[in-house]
């Protein structure tokens, strides 16, 4: 998240991305979505969307400018389509990049575990709230604090769902994860990224950030919500099979998919931590410092060392 003329969640320049750098960051995307094993048609729909607002961003600057997320304005005026709008338009190129290339890995596996329809569902509730925690967070430090700056404040982007969908992804995680070079435990791992990012980008939004991992930990410990979203994705699937027809049920499922072996899908919360996190430290990551796996005793040590070789040979 970013605010406008303040902060990378948010400036809107007209001029921004019309060189066409926005097209070639673009088609690097595309690469790695051609590499996907299979491709989340919910997370691919919700990037195209992003994309598709961000070009028409740069042609008419101005219809957009007034759906930055204003905590004032949403409750001087009742201008609720800020709370929606500003999360699925960017800054420029390199802050949707970015945003898209987080999103497609979380999306790649919180869709396979949900289902489509609820994944879905998910994503807009997690953008609602964390929002909505956005304004009430700023009304609380202005009215109970005198600390009127955050009330005015603008911002846009999908950085607030994306600290969500980490919490989620991670919150139980065992694991360690190196972020900028420090060593912490996984389920922890977004505050870190929190304070990190506020002061490498300090035009950041450190509240919407900071509202967005509130909202997942409220996701994760409310089962009433959960509950809630769950018996919505499956009304939505009834409904969407009256209109269209049955719907091909490993396209579109509303409860968790079965499981996979861990070779060919990040099942367990270790893997998808270090999916996640391998972009970031993979390379500088010795290979003895992964956590090593428990094997039967019969198998012969060059059996053993054969499987590891294997196993770093594919890339983990």
């Amino acid at each position: 998240m970013f605010r406008p003329n303040v902060g990378r969640r948010a400036r809107m320049g007209p001029n921004a991305g019309r060189n066409g750098q926005g097209i070639a960051l673009m088609l690097m995307l595309m690469q790695q979505i051609q590499q996907l094993e299979r491709k989340p048609p919910v997370t691919l729909g919700l990037m195209a969307l992003m994309y598709g607002l961000h070009f028409q961003k740069q042609q008419t600057p101005e219809i957009f400018a007034p759906y930055s997320l204003c905590p004032d304005r949403v409750i001087g005026h009742w201008d609720l389509t800020r709370i929606v709008v500003s999360g699925l338009i960017h800054v420029d190129d390199w802050h949707l990049y970015h945003n898209m290339i987080s999103f497609l890995w979380k999306g790649y596996n919180l869709e396979y575990k949900m289902g489509s329809l609820r994944f879905l569902l998910t994503v807009g509730c997690l953008l609602v709230l964390c929002h909505v925690l956005v304004v009430i967070v700023a009304v609380v430090l202005a009215t109970g604090f005198q600390m009127p700056g955050p009330l005015y404040q603008c911002s846009v982007g999908f950085s607030g769902v994306l600290f969500a969908l980490k919490v989620l992804l991670n919150h139980n995680s065992p694991t360690f994860s190196s972020v900028y070079g420090f060593r912490v435990p996984t389920k922890y791992a977004a505050w870190l990224e929190l304070v990190v990012i506020h002061f490498l980008v300090p035009r950041s939004s450190f509240m919407g950030h900071m509202c967005g991992i509130l909202a997942g930990y409220i996701y994760v410990y409310s089962s009433a919500m959960q509950s809630i979203l769950s018996s919505g994705a499956g009304a939505l699937s009834r409904w969407i099979g009256a209109i269209v027809g049955p719907i091909n049920n490993r396209d579109n499922t509303t409860s968790p998919r079965p499981s996979r072996t861990p070779t060919s899908s990040f099942e367990t919360d270790e893997d998808l931590a270090r999916r996640l996190q391998e972009e970031e430290y993979r390379a500088n990551r010795p290979p003895q410092s992964h956590p090593e796996q428990s094997v039967p005793e019969h198998i012969s040590s060059s059996e053993l060392r054969r499987r590891r070789l294997a196993r770093f040979g594919n890339g983990y």
